[in-house]
């Protein structure tokens, strides 16, 4: 065991023997490219991942190729395993290769350790190492169907989850051979839009998500050089930027996404809005909101309307400013239309009445309803014709998608994007704004298993920012052209 007859020439202390960064520089040794042994030194992307796996035990890794963070994980969990009694770790691959590289990363740490604190091994077979002095042991598995069950693992890595067949029943069984306090880490390249990992990654799902690109391993001519190789800009957008790609035609400009990304905040997070105030995100009443009212404001609500039932689509709202185009609320849940209404109504309220623009399909009529009967006191009114040149408006209360609205909708919301009238905060909508697609028969979709109703809150919110005026109307006078004589 680790801490017993320690007779080196240097002398170190239990604490940092537990201390794996300290552990794996000082005592291990890895393969470099040309198959050397050299020490352990981490480079400042695997210190900052360390540091998340301190204070998470859920780690999703999104990074570019050859960072080597397969190597810095299995050597934390070598570490973790070999100094805690009754600890099991699987590191699971995604084919057999990858699997017997794991394997090699672990022996190699073994075999580079002094003698001295090196563990006592008993078993080294082709999938597992145990250490019986301290009941623990290392498993290297490929990531087979049966992958994780029957086991109670204390650590789980999944590496290129993006690239495993089935990951759907796999990462199930291995989320539930994993108890409370367990780890999990999953490390990948991205491999497209529609996956499980990415749908892991855009949903709300208690992982500590972080990315590593490009920026954090190679200097600006090492990637010039890399970029000409591979002679592909999707490819090393995906393989060296992060870059979820789709497989039909994107509707939103991705590239644009990316750069609208730097704008989003979550609850905790300060930031500067248009107007140079400092602001806190926070939440209050299921509400996450960037920006108190103003009490001279003008908001716009932008209201998708779900079931209310946990599995399904979500029911939810989009406050915007008008004089600015900030958004400055955001709601997303699982809700019944009625008491959604509710809620709605007090939100609306906070936010100096704004203008609530709800969408009427299906169960969007019971939430609008309860906002009749709340006498909520600003509703929006349809157009009686979309493509005619009059602005008259028909008197029919929300928003109703249809097949030729929906794509007025969005088109609408699209250029209003390009052109830089609104400025989003929340993750969810730029989001589902990038699994977006054209599909083969020219219809605006998302992939299977994603969700587009933030999207559709944002852009129904439009609908009715379009109408309201953010200023005091310049027209003319006519009192000043008119006879001083006249009674007017």
């Amino acid at each position: 065991m680790i801490g017993r007859n320690i007779c080196m020439t240097k002398k170190v202390d239990l604490k940092k023997l537990r201390d794996p960064k300290f552990y794996l520089e000082n005592f291990c040794k890895v393969k470099s490219k040309d198959g050397a042994l050299i020490p352990f030194r981490l480079k400042e992307a695997q210190k900052d991942l360390f540091n998340a796996l301190r204070t998470s035990s859920r780690v999703l890794c999104l990074k570019a190729r050859q960072i080597g963070f397969s190597t810095a994980i299995s050597g934390y969990f070598y570490h973790n395993t070999i100094t805690n009694p009754g600890m099991t770790t699987a590191l699971i691959g995604y084919n057999s290769e990858l699997t017997s590289e794991l394997l090699d990363k672990i022996k190699t740490f073994y075999r580079t350790t002094p003698v001295s604190i090196r563990p006592t091994i008993h078993y080294n077979s082709k999938y597992e190492i145990s250490f019986p002095k301290m009941n623990s042991k290392i498993l290297v598995l490929p990531s087979s169907d049966t992958v994780g069950r029957g086991y109670t693992l204390n650590n789980v890595l999944c590496t290129e989850l993006a690239f495993w067949d089935k990951p759907e029943e796999k990462m199930n069984a291995l989320e539930n051979s994993v108890p409370l306090g367990g780890s999990i880490v999953v490390e990948t390249t991205p491999n497209g839009i529609g996956n499980l990992f990415h749908r892991m990654w855009v949903s709300d799902n208690g992982y500590t998500k972080k990315e590593y690109g490009w920026w954090w391993e190679y200097s600006e001519r090492d990637i010039d050089l890399i970029r000409k190789r591979i002679n592909d800009p999707r490819r090393f957008e995906q393989e060296y930027e992060l870059g979820f790609l789709a497989s039909g035609r994107n509707v939103f400009d991705t590239a644009l996404l990316k750069k609208l990304r730097a704008f989003t905040v979550n609850v905790g997070d300060e930031f500067i809005d248009k107007s140079g105030v400092s602001r806190t995100v926070h939440e209050e009443d299921f509400l996450r909101i960037y920006q108190e009212p103003n009490s001279e404001g003008i908001y716009v609500v932008g209201v998708d309307v779900a079931e209310g039932v946990d599995g399904g689509d979500y029911s939810t709202a989009v406050i915007w400013d008008r004089k600015t185009g900030e958004e400055v609320a955001f709601f997303r849940g699982f809700v019944p239309p009625d008491i959604f209404g509710k809620k709605l109504d007090k939100w609306g309220r906070k936010y100096n009445n704004a203008l609530m623009v709800v969408e009427v399909n299906n169960h969007g009529l019971t939430t609008l309803t309860k906002l009749k009967d709340l006498v909520y006191p600003s509703l929006y009114f349809r157009p009686s014709k979309i493509e005619t040149i009059s602005s008259s408006f028909s008197d029919k209360m929300g928003w109703k998608t249809t097949k030729a609205t929906r794509l007025f909708l969005i088109d609408d919301f699209n250029q209003v994007i390009r052109e830089g009238v609104l400025t989003i905060r929340s993750r969810e909508i730029l989001d589902e704004m990038s699994a977006f697609v054209y599909n083969e028969n020219g219809n605006m979709v998302v992939p299977y298993g994603y969700h587009d109703d933030s999207l559709f809150g944002a852009a129904i919110g439009y609908q009715g920012f379009k109408i309201i005026n953010d200023k005091k109307l310049e027209q003319i006078d006519y009192a000043g052209h008119l006879p001083i004589n006249f009674s007017y």
